[in-house]
């Protein structure tokens, strides 16, 4: 510039400048924009960046400056402009080809869109690194049958998920609340190998009127270098008509001789 900038308006004027003129540049090309830096390099030689990632490729100035506005109204270190401002750069770090998609008549195209932005928005303020998807993974090991990603990189794979349809006449075979880690748990059995009569978890009693299992689980052995003892699940219910998932690691007798109980998780 001939003479530094420093206040806001002036700032944001100068990135609406180069937002336009960089949306021409891609549309000549048929693309749009998914990372954005915008660099400021101060007269006193400090330069400062800031980024902002999209969900989608965008091609509308208007988005990316809305982004830069939630990004620099959050930023925990404002951005000091000391003397002025004597250069700009406005760098498109990652584009993607657009393609342009018939919306239907309930408008769902524009649905996901409408998530993006607001995807876009939130993670211009807290994070990308925050905001997540979760995906199935192909396994039947419950606590790793579901990943997280985040969610600007991994908006279109949530939406195409495939997840298992629950069976209508049939009561949930997953708990809807499932721990991070399993919970150990006392339990008094009829039969070493059989379901419990009653367990001790978090220091209360539940006595068992109701058992659904076993349900047997043989860990992954061919992804582990140590062995791990299978797990038979039942669905229990106690007295006050809670139930839980718990399940008994260990097979009596061919793996161990004192197999571990543990709760899994809490059905609705």
């Amino acid at each position: 510039f001939p003479e530094p900038i420093a206040t806001d308006e002036a700032i944001l004027a100068v990135l609406t400048s180069l937002a336009d003129t960089l949306t021409l540049a891609m549309e000549r090309q048929g693309k749009g924009v998914r990372h954005l830096e915008a660099r400021f390099f101060r007269t006193d030689g400090l330069v400062r960046a800031l980024t902002v990632e999209m969900a989608r490729p965008v091609t509308q100035p208007r988005v990316m400056i809305r982004l830069f506005r939630e990004r620099l109204d959050a930023l925990a270190d404002p951005l000091d402009p000391g003397f002025g401002f004597d250069l700009l750069r406005l760098s498109a770090l990652a584009v993607e080809t657009v393609t342009q998609e018939q919306c239907d008549l309930d408008s769902r195209v524009h649905d996901r869109d409408d998530v993006a932005a607001l995807i876009d928005r939130i993670a211009a303020r807290i994070g990308g690194r925050r905001i997540v998807v979760h995906l199935p993974h192909d396994t039947h090991i419950p606590e790793h049958a579901v990943i997280e990603a985040q969610a600007q990189h991994h908006l279109d794979a949530a939406g195409r998920a495939q997840w298992p349809e629950r069976v209508a006449s049939e009561p949930p075979l997953r708990p809807l609340r499932l721990f991070d880690e399993p919970e150990p748990i006392k339990v008094m059995a009829a039969v070493p190998d059989g379901p419990p009569v009653h367990f001790t978890w978090r220091h209360v009693r539940h006595d068992v009127i109701r058992t659904e299992g076993p349900e047997r689980i043989a860990m992954e052995w061919w992804r582990s270098d140590t062995a791990m003892p299978t797990r038979d699940y039942f669905r229990v219910e106690d007295e006050a008509g809670l139930r839980f998932w718990v399940y008994r690691d260990g097979l009596y007798g061919s793996e161990t001789a004192s197999p571990r109980w543990f709760v899994h998780g809490l059905f609705a």
